[in-house]
């Protein structure tokens, strides 16, 4: 058997119009990986991001989309042009610190089968064990080390065999939460998630969509954000939630998309607030499909029940509700950008 040190791992970076933030991902990964193992998915950027990498390490893969995947869609793409028995998937605002790609291999060879870094997380660099969400699908990062439910798909390592056993990344998803979806079903079939705190990488975050942090006192979003993560936590549940607490976890998504329907109607973004409720329907379209991923060959009782304990049972909506925190929209009211048909 070969030692971890010669497993070939196939890093997979998603990009779309990542900028210089993409060189950088990329020299980041040339100083730890041959670049013939390293695939840039271009989801039909128009900001020249990929020309430059190419010019900088030609030996680098580059598989152009001509229509922008998502993701889910362009992780997958990469993933079965990869010829590695691991995989590592980035975003194009991702860089990881030296040593930290052979420190997820090595994890992956001695028995786990999705692992992340340490993730140190915008401009103040904050660190995060992983992440885990509430029973109404709010996400939280873990600031200390334990059993996460996922690990962001910003730096994602997983084997091939659990990747394949999964079925990959959710492509209807297109962005957002389709890696909790991912180690959540992971968890289910009996793999083991966890952070490698010796492996380290930063992600300087919303860079692609606005939002998704705290600046200036203020929670920012987007409506691209809340409306795609409304829809896509509702599948999420339906897809992995134990048969008994269905009920329950449906009716706190129900709770959960009021709330962000009332909170878009309360700035006026009607058409967005239209998209949000519009998920609920686009979820019944899902079932049959959402169903098949659950039962998709692999899960057995115990582990689903240990992935289940993963998920925390304070509620995090009810504490970021209670806490009256402004949030700052960050984009124009509109459809989202990367919407394909059937999205909306």
């Amino acid at each position: 058997m070969t030692s971890h040190t010669t497993r070939r791992l196939s890093a997979v970076v998603v990009n779309f119009n990542g900028g210089p933030d993409l060189l950088t991902c990329v020299a980041s990964l040339c100083i730890q990986l041959p670049r013939s193992d390293i695939i840039v998915v271009d989801n039909a950027s128009t900001d020249g991001s990929v020309g430059i990498v190419a010019a900088h390490f030609p030996d680098v893969r580059i598989l152009a989309s001509p229509t922008n995947l998502g993701f889910a869609g362009g992780a997958n793409l990469g993933a079965a042009e990869g010829p590695g028995d691991f995989l590592l998937f980035l975003n194009p605002d991702t860089f990881v610190m030296p040593g930290c790609v052979d420190q997820l291999r090595h994890a992956l060879t001695t028995g786990a089968g999705v692992v992340g870094p340490l993730l140190r997380v915008g401009e103040k660099k904050e660190a995060g064990y992983g992440l885990t969400i509430d029973v109404t699908g709010m996400p939280r990062a873990l600031v200390d080390l334990g059993p996460p439910l996922y690990v962001s798909g910003c730096c994602l390592a997983t084997t091939r065999g659990c990747f394949d056993t999964v079925g990959g990344f959710d492509e209807r998803y297109f962005l957002f939460v389709e890696d909790v979806e991912y180690c959540w079903q992971s968890l289910r079939r009996g793999y083991d998630v966890r952070v490698v705190p010796e492996a380290e990488a930063h992600h300087l975050g919303g860079r692609s969509i606005p939002g998704g942090y705290v600046r200036g006192g203020a929670v920012e979003v987007s409506t691209t954000r809340v409306v795609l993560r409304e829809r896509n936590t509702t599948a999420m549940f339906l897809a992995c939630a134990p048969a008994a607490w269905l009920p329950m976890v449906v009716a706190a998504s129900l709770f959960r998309t009021a709330a962000f329907a009332g909170l878009l109607a309360s700035r006026g973004r009607w058409h967005s607030c239209g998209q949000v409720l519009g998920g609920l329907a686009q979820n019944l379209a899902w079932l049959p499909e959402t169903i098949r991923r659950r039962r998709r060959l692999g899960v057995t009782p115990s582990a689903a029940r240990a992935a289940w304990r993963r998920v925390s049972r304070r509620v995090f909506l009810w504490e970021f509700l209670r806490a009256r925190q402004p949030i700052s929209f960050v984009d124009t009211v509109g459809p989202p950008p990367t919407a394909r048909p059937g999205d909306s």
